[in-house]
């Protein structure tokens, strides 16, 4: 008999293996909605003026950095020994139309919230605040069940939110949670993650973990915009964007901190516990990394970060190393 295929993830760091990053082809401008209130002003004007707009008609110069950044990132991470999968753009029209109603666009390449590997469990994310967000659960599930068929994993989906969308709706997001072996982390500004989604999540996991609910100022996006675990004993957060203390497990870890005017500066991605990538406009938070012997990859990330992904955003892990 084969041997059966290892899926798994039990923190931020260990030695990642395998990898899914999305692409940027089929691109929608999205419409704007209060959930993108961490949009600068000059992003939420051309959300008004371009929603519904393929970002490679509307803004083609980005749209061909981005494509060329997502390439360079998995050509970076092939190159450091990790198996790296991409998706496809959709393919019905009802795919591309769904929910189109609601909120029009499409991101294809924010590939953290593609689906959550905690421990053995493979949660396939459809529970999103911003409606757009859920036609690419086709195409990551092309990609995604081929992978873990005949593994090790339980596969599970996300409660999708009713069409309506209410302001409390179950909704949990990737680019809120941060593990560590039994703790859990979920960061919750009222623009991602809900308290009915981290229920639901608390609930899933059960008694074996403990989930901690890290609130967050309402202007902001995901909590890995401003807290990250990197290795172990050692975190990037800001201070400022959190609204209570950090929780008991953290706080004597290691901390590189970073301003509110760095923005998405936690947003890096750990290979292992001594290489990291790094958006290569944060000269002043890799140099930090460095100081603390840790290997720095720096990449051009502008452009994604402007739409809400860093590094870590980009990347939907399917193993690590325990």
């Amino acid at each position: 008999m084969p041997e059966k295929r290892i899926i798994g993830a039990w923190n931020e760091w260990g030695r990642l293996r395998e990898c899914v990053i999305g692409q940027v082809d089929d691109c929608i401008e999205p419409g704007y909605i209060p959930a993108l209130v961490w949009v600068s002003e000059e992003g939420k004007r051309g959300l008004r003026e371009n929603a519904g707009k393929a970002l490679k008609k509307a803004y083609p110069d980005i749209y061909k950095r981005i494509r060329h950044d997502l390439d360079l990132l998995a050509k970076t991470l092939r190159d450091n020994g990790v198996k790296v999968h991409r998706t496809l753009p959709l393919k019905n029209e009802e795919e591309k139309t769904f929910l189109g109603n609601v909120q029009v666009g499409n991101m294809p390449f924010d590939g953290a919230d593609f689906f959550r590997v905690i421990g053995t469990k493979v949660i396939l994310l459809n529970s999103f605040r911003m409606p757009m967000r859920r036609k690419r659960v086709w195409p990551i599930r092309r990609v995604l069940e081929p992978l873990i068929m005949g593994s090790n994993a339980e596969y599970i989906a996300t409660p999708p939110p009713s069409p309506h969308y209410t302001k409390n709706e179950l909704y949990i997001e990737n680019g809120d949670i941060m593990i560590d072996g039994h703790n859990v982390y979920v960061g919750m500004s009222g623009n991602g993650s809900s308290a009915a989604g981290i229920a639901w999540l608390k609930q899933l996991l059960g008694e074996e973990y403990r989930v901690y609910t890290l609130p967050m100022k309402p202007n902001l996006f995901h909590l890995d915009w401003v807290l990250t675990l990197n290795r172990p004993g050692l975190l990037t957060y800001c201070p400022e964007a959190l609204l209570n203390e950090l929780p008991e497990p953290l706080k004597k870890w290691d901390k590189i901190k970073i301003k509110s005017s760095e923005i998405a500066g936690a947003n890096n991605l750990s290979i292992d516990e001594n290489t990291i990538v790094v958006a290569e406009h944060q000269t002043r938070i890799a140099k930090e990394y460095q100081k603390k012997g840790m290997k720095v990859l720096t990449l051009p990330m502008q452009d994604t970060i402007a739409y809400g992904s860093g590094p870590r955003c980009l990347v939907a892990v399917l193993r690590r190393d325990p």
